[in-house]
């Protein structure tokens, strides 16, 4: 989201809002052929929004640049074809990507395939929870591994691009990226600080390397990438989305479902073959496109509030990562939760609105109520992060940036109900255990269900609204009597 911050007041004057500015399906967006400039600039951006986020992202994480320039602890980041590990949980200062968690370490890689194939090694995790993500660059993840699927021990990982067709060695699992580039996300659950150096071992026993025939296994050598056209100062700030979508679409496999509307976009001025060139176009073409680019903005950050099915002020998408031709939602998801897993694996309930359908801000003090029936139904374990509006980790003076299961301390009623307070106040020693501390500004809650039982997978749970209470005054216990 922050990354595109600037796109949300784009225009150098005032543009009257276009007609697909109220549209909230993509079918709507989409419906039959237009060579209208607005209009291909709206579609435009919402199918090709999350194909940036993700350049932008690898980018962000390769650092083309410099490489090998130092990197803070708690980002897994490392240059292009190798892997990275954060050491460190996720705090503020974490600042890539949108929504990071807290509960688990990271280890990441974004993959130019052109350099393939590679294989991923990975070690014993034993009981302890583990998932690797292989992330498509259109921010959609189709192949994920770990404890679900295979117990404490993966096989080697074989990772291919989309033309490979030589050796396959005995005993792989075969991941095929659909493009150029791929990301692999690892994620292993840390319980606690004291158990970092348990974990740090694990990581240091994980292994990604370049294969070559009769299973030669070597260090991989970093690729040159495109620098995003949207970058350059010199690009207009309403034309630096689609500029950028340029630069991807040079590397893009354009699929058959996609072929009409990408080379509807010629129009515009965008084409696989040279990028966007807009220098050409009229003014009021140019105009009339950097409003659909403004619209298609905030088409998708409407769409943020509303990811699949609302209850309670929470809104949970049931499609996981795979969005199939529902290009909103895909967008929808790349901005507030880019490269979710699917599911099966995780789930991720989302709040923006308390049970008045009010903004969570932290200038209000809230609770959240568990009924012992209605703790979220896990296989893993579930927990609650608090963002800022701008997707990132809000500094508070407990250190505190989630809250869950595996919370010490954590307070349940004689009942076995569990009461959550959300506020900015310490609540005290007594009630500091269930506290989520909260910034003095708006802000959104996003739960996590990590092996989500099929009760909550299809949607027969939902989490509790987030009511209001009245500033100072504390409930009596950590469960849902009347405070």
């Amino acid at each position: 989201m922050l990354l595109f911050a600037s796109l949300l007041s784009v225009v150098a004057q005032p543009l009257q809002a276009g007609p697909l500015q109220n549209a909230t399906n993509t079918r709507q967006i989409f419906a039959g052929a237009s060579t209208d400039p607005y209009t291909l600039a709206v579609r435009a951006t919402v199918w090709g929004y999350p194909l940036v986020r993700a350049a932008q992202l690898r980018q962000k994480a390769t650092q083309p640049e410099h490489p090998f320039a130092p990197r803070p602890t708690t980002l897994a980041t490392a240059p292009i074809n190798r892997i990275g590990q954060a050491r460190d949980l996720a705090g503020p200062d974490t600042r890539i990507g949108v929504a990071p968690n807290n509960d688990t370490l990271y280890s990441l890689a974004f993959l130019d395939m052109q350099a393939g194939p590679f294989q991923l090694d990975t070690p014993d995790f034993g009981t302890r929870y583990y998932v690797f993500q292989f992330g498509d660059a259109d921010s959609e993840t189709r192949q994920s591994y770990g404890q679900s699927s295979h117990g404490g021990r993966l096989p080697p990982i074989f990772i291919v691009g989309p033309d490979y067709r030589g050796e396959i060695p005995k005993g792989v699992k075969v991941v095929r990226s659909a493009q150029r580039y791929l990301m692999v996300a690892g994620r292993i659950l840390v319980d606690g600080s004291q158990d970092l150096p348990n974990v740090h071992r694990l990581q240091d026993a994980i292994r990604l390397r370049q294969w070559s025939e009769r299973g030669r296994l070597t260090e991989a050598p970093i690729t040159s990438q495109r620098a995003l056209a949207g970058d350059r100062k010199d690009v207009p700030d309403g034309l630096k989305l689609l500029a950028s979508l340029g630069t991807v679409l040079e590397d893009w496999r354009v699929s058959k479902e996609d072929a009409g509307l990408v080379a509807s976009l010629r129009r515009i001025g965008l084409t696989v073959e040279n990028g966007f060139r807009y220098a050409h176009l009229p003014p009021d073409e140019r105009a009339a496109i950097e409003r659909g680019v403004a619209d298609g903005l905030a088409i998708i950050r409407e769409k943020t509030r509303h990811l699949g099915t609302l209850s309670g002020g929470w809104s949970t998408s049931y499609a996981g990562s795979r969005f199939g031709r529902d290009f909103l939602l895909r967008a929808a998801v790349a901005m507030d939760q880019i490269y979710v897993l699917d599911k099966g694996e995780a789930l991720y309930p989302v709040a923006h609105l308390d049970a008045q359908g009010r903004q969570l801000d932290g200038r209000n003090n809230y609770a959240l109520c568990f009924r012992k029936q209605d703790l979220p139904p896990v296989d893993g374990f579930w927990s609650i992060t608090l963002y800022y509006e701008k997707g990132f980790l809000a500094a508070n003076p407990i250190d505190r940036y989630s809250i869950g299961d595996r919370t010490p301390g954590l307070a349940y009623g004689p009942d076995g109900s569990l009461r959550l307070l959300i506020q900015n106040d310490d609540p005290g020693a007594d009630k500091r255990a269930n506290w989520l501390p909260a910034p003095r500004e708006p802000f959104m809650l996003m739960m996590r269900l990590y092996r989500p039982k099929a009760k909550a997978a299809e949607g027969g749970w939902h989490p509790p609204a987030i009511q209001p209470i009245a500033i100072n005054v504390p409930p009596a216990s950590g469960g849902c009597g009347a405070p």
